[in-house]
């Protein structure tokens, strides 16, 4: 099977090719092309050489949000250790640079070609490697096993989507998987799907998820009110913020918008779409409907005096701009994405609104269902109905709002655990040699 995998690899890179060489040619790579082969610079390559290494990867944004609180108790119980930390996507590394305070270097992650892995680890060297949440590349994990260096899977999350894929990878699936020391992973359906997938029980925990260790709530009065006057949002006005939405759904929501503020007049609107890059899109909506709408980047330089729309189209506020929502409704669950994570505006102390299809969120979902602090709704005419509810129903909007806050308190705690089984793990290493 490694073989059939290895040879697809190296098919989808030779399609892939031309794209990356017009990238590198036109200067419009955001990536380090070299990185991606496995060839860091003489920096991390002095830093590996010199200190015992721990490297901790995370695909893209929301893992890297995931890894945060894990790598601050790393820092603070291992500070001999040198902390490298690995992103695969642009939009991964532009957070891990915000957030990842306590790395000593930021790379990319290389391709899953042998050579490029060979490479990289040899450069890097780490005496531990910790992959959070869907990341498993069976090149790098075999290679890295055969290497000595132990790796950790750590917040691991088996969506639905991802159960289905994995299935696919046949016999390799269960030989990655008993190439990893460890796998601690989100909730007791995550265990029980990863063992069924082929991992040794022995080796595989339910330590719970560290997004609800996330300083979500760290943000202070100050800034809150920062928020509100750059977005000219005053003590009369009601806010309703749409996090994470997708293509279909920002028509549906400009439309709830606009019905409700019939009934309330003061009612400030933002939209926060998954891909930034859909703001001009987004706006185009917003102006078909004759509403005046201004991108979160365009604010520094156009003051306009009023504001009643909003786009935001920067990358890693929104969990701080759910603080100043009044209403929340997370996307991707209306059109069939999975959802996104429901956690971030719950620890701001908001009831959170989303729909049908939470696929990839079932647990957050059912406890904040169980907790009495989330509202699923199945159309688009519902969740209207259950805003414009809330809307005339502060009491209960607030009441409800700080049981959500409640739920997250009451979770914490995984990185902790994540730590201490890390901590095993470092100490088997260190009686190996």
């Amino acid at each position: 099977m490694y073989i059939i995998y290895n040879l697809l690899l190296i098919l989808i890179f030779i399609i892939y090719s031309p794209i990356l060489i017009y990238k590198e040619l036109t200067n419009t790579n955001k990536k380090n092309t070299k990185e991606l082969f496995g060839f860091y610079s003489d920096k991390i390559k002095s830093l590996a050489t010199n200190n015992k290494v721990i490297w901790i990867h995370a695909v893209s944004v929301g893992e890297t949000v995931a890894a945060s609180p894990v790598v601050k108790e790393l820092k603070k119980e291992l500070p001999e250790y040198k902390l490298i930390f690995s992103t695969t996507t642009y939009t991964g590394q532009n957070m891990a640079h915000k957030i990842i305070e306590d790395a000593d270097a930021i790379v990319y992650f290389p391709f899953d070609l042998p050579f490029a892995v060979n490479k990289a680890l040899k450069i890097i060297n780490p005496d531990l490697i910790m992959i959070i949440e869907t990341e498993l590349w069976p090149n790098f994990i075999k290679i890295a096993n055969k290497r000595g260096h132990k790796i950790i899977y750590a917040n691991g999350r088996i969506s639905d989507s991802s159960y289905k894929k994995y299935n696919y990878l046949g016999s390799i699936m269960p030989d990655m998987l008993n190439n990893i020391d460890l796998l601690a992973m989100q909730s007791e359906q995550d265990k029980n799907r990863v063992i069924e997938l082929g991992a040794n029980e022995k080796k595989v925990f339910n330590l719970g998820n560290t997004k609800f260790d996330q300083n979500y709530s760290l943000i202070s009065e100050n800034k809150k009110e920062k928020y509100r006057k750059m977005f000219k949002i005053n003590k009369d006005n009601l806010v309703f913020v749409a996090g994470s939405t997708h293509p279909d759904e920002e028509k549906h929501l400009i439309q709830i918008y606009q019905e409700l503020k019939n009934e309330f007049p003061n009612l400030y609107f933002i939209v926060a779409p998954r891909d930034i890059e859909r703001a001009a899109e987004i706006n185009k909506i917003f102006k078909k409907n004759n509403i005046d709408a201004i991108k979160k980047t365009e604010l520094k330089n156009n003051h306009p005096k009023k504001i009643e729309a909003l786009i935001l189209n920067t990358i890693g506020e929104l969990a701080q701009i759910y603080s100043i929502a009044d209403l929340v409704f997370v996307g991707g669950s209306m059109m069939g994405k999975g959802g996104h994570n429901v956690l971030e505006p719950a620890a701001q102390g908001k009831l959170v609104f989303f729909g049908p299809d939470m696929s990839n969120f079932k647990d957050s979902r059912d406890l904040l269902i169980k907790n009495d602090a989330g509202i699923q709704v199945n159309t688009w005419q519902d969740l209207k109905k259950e805003l414009n509810y809330y809307l005339n129903n502060k009491n209960n909007l607030k009441n409800r709002g700080e049981k959500a806050r409640k739920v997250i308190l009451n979770n914490r705690g995984a990185s902790k655990r994540i730590l201490n089984h890390t901590l095993k793990i470092i100490k088997q290493k260190s009686c190996q040699h």
